[in-house]
């Protein structure tokens, strides 16, 4: 079932009121970006791809104050720490320790840095270990249409890329210990973070690429995308591929829990789309704290994974938190409908 259609004038809403009315949907069950997306990118029943939407769209005004870093660690698990680039004294003075690992966190589309999953994704870090936890809010530019956001990604991506030439040429930090995550558009965010940092980062985490403008049987340009090039190890969580997220692989493993299209188990017809889209950061976030109950296996098709032609002779690899760096290939797995999602078993 396709979701509704929504005759909502952008244009006449406010930023607050958006966001509230934004939050207020999500709260019951209902997500209105979902029916915006639907009908931006979707009018005709197909998904819009093609790249030269964005390139036509004029160069939106974005610039470096619109996007805020929000630094938590055990020291200060609840008030942000405001990291500003450049500001030497500030670092100095701020709880962030270079000799513990760097999660930044990145939302898409419409939301912001006080989204749920960003909040759950830092209590589920510094419940397990001593991280610098960096939420990346950029709501001023996430709020717009979603081809201006889809644009935007790029200029985000640099002032990300900023912060961390920054950061590593100010403290000890290594470029190994900085892991990205990100989702949707947030995702390749992420991917041109990679791209222009100096060096190559770590790891990044793609949850649920976002597809429209990104991805088409025509697009062969990884550079205006998240790709395996970007960090030393990409991973890639695809839940509601096909629609709106990236169906192909695009990282060094590539997750496909329950096929990864929609509608994903425990998802509600009525905001399918959204659910299975949003069910990629709600994996992520839970094998944070339970990294091994995601377990996964290589497999050429969800069709041979169902009909147990991989099973055995396929090394488990845990979706998550704790995969393997060595993880090469595609991977199959199934989950519960509900939380814990994590099923413990092959």
């Amino acid at each position: 079932m396709r979701p509704c259609r929504s005759s909502l004038d952008l244009s006449k809403s406010s930023t607050n009121d958006m966001q509230h009315r934004l939050t207020a949907d999500k709260s019951q069950g209902f997500f209105l970006g979902e029916v915006l997306l639907d009908a931006l990118v979707n009018p005709m029943g197909t998904a819009q791809n093609d790249r030269s939407v964005i390139n036509n769209i004029f160069d939106p005004n974005l610039i470096a104050e619109d996007v805020t870093f929000e630094l938590y660690t055990r020291n200060n698990p609840v008030q942000a720490y405001f990291l500003k680039v450049d500001d030497i004294i500030g670092l100095k003075e701020s709880p962030f320790e270079s000799e513990n690992p760097t999660k930044i966190l990145i939302h898409g589309w419409t939301d912001s840095a006080n989204t749920y999953w960003l909040q759950d994704f830092r209590q589920n870090y510094l419940t397990v270990g001593n991280y610098n936890v960096i939420s990346v809010n950029w709501f001023p530019a996430s709020l717009k249409e979603y081809w201006i956001a889809a644009k935007l990604t790029r200029q985000v991506g640099k002032y990300i890329a900023e912060m961390l030439n920054f950061l590593v040429s100010q403290t000890d930090l290594s470029l190994d210990d900085i892991h990205i995550l990100g989702h949707s558009l947030g995702a390749h965010v992420a991917g041109f973070a990679g791209m222009e940092v100096s060096g190559t980062i770590g790891r990044i985490t793609g949850m649920d690429p976002a597809r429209p403008g990104f991805e088409s049987s025509s697009l062969n340009d990884l550079r205006i995308r998240l790709d395996s090039r970007d960090a030393k190890f990409v991973d890639i969580i695809h839940t509601c591929a096909g629609t709106l997220g990236f169906i192909r692989s695009i990282g060094h493993a590539d997750f496909y829990p329950n096929g990864g299209t929609f509608r994903q188990p425990g998802c509600p017809v009525f905001s399918a789309q959204y659910c299975s889209h949003a069910r990629a950061h709600d994996f992520m976030g839970e094998s944070i704290i339970n990294p091994l109950t995601f377990g996964a296996v290589q497999c050429n098709s969800w069709i041979e994974f169902k009909a147990a032609k991989c099973r055995d002779n396929s090394t488990i690899v845990f979706m998550g938190e704790n995969v393997s760096r060595n993880a090469r290939g595609s991977f199959f797995l199934e989950t519960n409908p509900q939380p814990p999602f994590g099923k413990n078993e092959i």
